[in-house]
């Protein structure tokens, strides 16, 4: 069964020890915020934030923002208790992050206890180890409800023991953003610590933009905007876009020509995709 990728250029993350953030964040712009159970929250608050988060979500909802969760990591005694809350949580979130996602299995795992609850919710696993980057073309593939994949760099790059540079994860991007387009899903980047360093997220997203990722994730508001601009289609880009598209469906799925140039099926696949995210860009600026 074919796969939906979500248009989420930015996802702003929110402690779920921190419910006064939620409305702030929800007006950022960002496409969604992800109310974090994980690394965000200490031991000795997981119990508490858990019971938190569903009325977090519940705002988010009533807001119209899109809403996700992030539980912890499910080879955790946390990570168990946040699925077995999820299953029976009056209310859901529209998309699922699960950090430190290592197998197919776990995806497996998640979809067969959500059969019967919360059927469109999505799941977004997280590579954040080596053995899940071995593992992310079969991830990204496990389950129809996967509809992005993040990249979890901070992590990754503690577990080889290299700083977070360009040169040290482009490796790891690269096999993220190919299992992602493997199966049709979208492919999230990682956070840019220094949130005051407006220049140095603007050339990463940049970056990662040109390599495939469609979206970033910010830990700080301010992060938001910049993001927002990297990962939207200029003007120029999506007129061009919409005569592709146009160009394509008149000529009945044969090769055209738009602007001098030869139109054959990748090139009208990757136009979609920028009118896709201008649909939603000028969807989300009339909420």
């Amino acid at each position: 069964m074919p796969q939906l990728a979500v248009n989420y250029r930015s996802i702003l993350f929110v402690p779920a020890t921190r419910p006064e953030r939620v409305p702030k964040a929800a007006a950022t712009g960002a496409d969604a915020v992800c109310v974090d159970l994980e690394d965000a929250v200490a031991l000795s608050d997981k119990d508490s934030a858990r019971s938190a988060s569903w009325d977090q979500l519940g705002v988010l909802r009533s807001l119209g923002v899109q809403s996700i969760l992030r539980i912890n990591a499910l080879t955790t005694r946390d990570g168990l208790h946040d699925m077995a809350a999820l299953i029976d949580s009056p209310t859901a979130p529209d998309s699922l992050f699960v950090p430190k996602c290592d197998s197919a299995e776990e995806v497996h795992w998640i979809d067969s206890l959500l059969a019967d609850r919360h059927q469109d919710m999505k799941i977004l696993p997280i590579i954040e180890t080596t053995i899940g980057l071995s593992n992310a073309a079969a991830i990204a593939g496990a389950s129809p409800r996967v509809a992005g994949m993040g990249f979890g760099s901070a992590d990754y790059s503690a577990e080889i023991g290299s700083d977070m540079g360009w040169d040290a994860l482009a490796y790891g991007r690269g096999r993220i953003v190919a299992a992602a387009g493997q199966h049709g899903v979208a492919a999230i980047d990682g956070v840019w610590l220094d949130y005051r360093d407006d220049d140095g997220l603007r050339g990463e997203a940049e970056r990662v933009e040109t390599m495939g990722f469609s979206g970033k994730i910010a830990i700080h508001p301010q992060q938001v905007a910049v993001i927002n601009q990297v990962f939207t289609p200029s003007d120029e880009a999506i007129a061009s876009a919409r005569r592709i598209v146009a160009a394509a469906e008149a000529a009945g799925g044969g090769v055209t020509t738009v602007d001098g140039q030869m139109i054959d099926y990748p090139v009208v696949q990757s136009a979609r995709r920028v009118v896709a995210i201008a649909e939603h860009v000028a969807a989300s600026s009339e909420k």
